[in-house]
């Protein structure tokens, strides 16, 4: 356990997350030109399937949404664009194009994507994994399937079959199990290429072992429920509107929990940065490894660091790289713009 910080009230910081979860996803902001921008990067189209790598946010954009924070580090437009920040870069594995004036990458890629068909996370992802950016799953997955089960445009059928797998299927963990739904139609003999429109399915072939269909068998679902689920999933993923909402989504589960817990101070929004992507993982990780008011900026992301691979050394020496790719950014930036006279936080 750790002492509490000197002059931060852990009370006020549970009412600010509380708050945060009640808004509704709507009421969050960004700016639309970051938000353009990182859908150009992600490759989404409104034909887009689940085939896409090497995704990449341009250095310009990056360079914008520092300059934007530290201009005006309390507005919340600004906060919420080192967010995507955050998850496109410190998450999904996205690179970063035009890397000239950038220093050695982190991860050890010249600052490439190195987004594929089993590594990083895409804007249209619904064959494996999980859904969206985040791989949306469980609880997050169970929000999604109920929003477009409520969408005026869903036909009857279609909207009974999303409530039956969000609310009407038992999985083994609360929520929706992505694997087990998955599980349901690539395990299955009978296979659907197409969606239920009659358009065929782009994501790459699929194919599982016998040990991935037997711990995730789940009776009460079938072929037809994976079929049913990338139709719909992939026509929301096709939709700007449901981006944007998936993406708001994480941004307040995760992101603006991060910057309420985080101490303010030097080096609050490179910790907050690599806080967010381990609450993704575990929000009780998340809370442990917040550092100590006071610690310096390389104190703080260290701290976190050794935290998540105190919890789980495997997937933390795989990550750390990539965790570490927006900090050396905001680092590399922030000396540019002190030569302007513009003095990061």
């Amino acid at each position: 356990m750790f002492k509490r910080f000197p002059g931060y009230d852990f009370r006020v910081g549970a009412i600010v997350v509380l708050t945060l979860l009640s808004q509704p996803i709507e009421a969050m902001a960004w700016s639309d030109d970051t938000f353009e921008a990182y859908l150009a990067g992600g490759k989404w189209s409104v034909t887009a399937d689940d085939n896409q790598s090497g995704e990449t946010l341009p250095y310009s954009t990056v360079e914008l949404i520092v300059r934007r924070y530290c201009e005006a580090p309390g507005n919340a437009d600004a906060r919420e664009n080192v967010g995507i920040l955050a998850i496109a870069v410190g998450a999904a594995n996205w690179g970063i194009s035009n890397p000239e004036k950038l220093p050695a990458d982190p991860n050890g890629k010249s600052w490439k994507s190195s987004t594929g068909a089993d590594a990083g996370k895409h804007l249209m992802s619904y064959a494996i994994g999980g859904v969206g950016i985040s791989h949306g799953d469980v609880g997050d997955l169970q929000d999604f399937l109920r929003r477009l089960a409520q969408k005026d445009n869903a036909a009857s059928a279609e909207r009974a079959g999303l409530v039956k797998l969000a609310d009407g299927v038992r999985y083994r963990k609360p929520g929706v199990v992505y694997d087990e739904v998955r599980a349901a139609g690539v395990c299955s003999p009978t296979q659907f290429d197409t969606d239920l429109k009659g358009s065929a399915f782009e994501h790459r072939p699929q194919s599982a072992t016998r040990a991935y269909c037997a711990e995730r068998k789940n009776s009460a679902l079938g072929a037809a429920d994976w079929r049913l689920f990338r139709s719909a999933v992939r026509d929301a993923l096709r939709s700007k509107e449901d981006q944007s909402w998936l993406l708001k989504y994480w941004l307040r589960k995760y992101w603006d929990v991060s910057l309420a817990r985080v101490a303010p101070g030097p080096g609050f929004i490179e910790e907050a940065m690599v806080n967010a992507r381990i609450r993704n993982s575990s929000p009780v990780v998340a809370n442990r490894a917040i550092a100590r008011a006071g610690a310096t900026p390389q104190q703080r992301v260290d701290h976190e660091l050794d935290a998540y691979k105190a919890w789980n050394p495997r997937t933390a020496a795989r990550r750390r790289g990539t965790m570490l790719r927006p900090v050396v950014l905001y680092r590399a930036i922030s000396a540019d713009l002190k030569r302007e006279g513009i003095n990061c936080p």
